[in-house]
């Protein structure tokens, strides 16, 4: 493969809802979020960053089951591969 080949093949064109999706996790960053995760657990917090896998970092973030609070963070990672949705808060 010659090496203009490679250079095309990594300029990826975003489709719509790749565009729309990235649009939307730019307007939340340092906004107030909710994230639910598999475990039914949700998390409030300001988003703090956000990468291609949905990792996600909270600032001032509070840990709710069933409704309660069970623990308050500084700082808390969510692994992407646990959360179920990100909305605004």
């Amino acid at each position: 493969m010659s090496a203009s080949a490679v250079d095309d093949a990594s300029k990826a064109v975003a489709t719509p809802a790749e565009d729309i999706t990235a649009s939307f996790l730019g307007s939340i960053t340092n906004k107030p979020v909710n994230i639910k995760l598999h475990n039914d657990f949700v998390y409030t917090g300001v988003l703090s960053s956000i990468d291609g896998y949905m990792n996600v970092v909270l600032q001032n973030a509070s840990e709710i089951v069933n409704g309660k609070t069970m623990k308050t963070y500084d700082e808390v990672f969510l692994r992407g591969n646990n959360v179920i949705y990100i909305g605004m808060a």
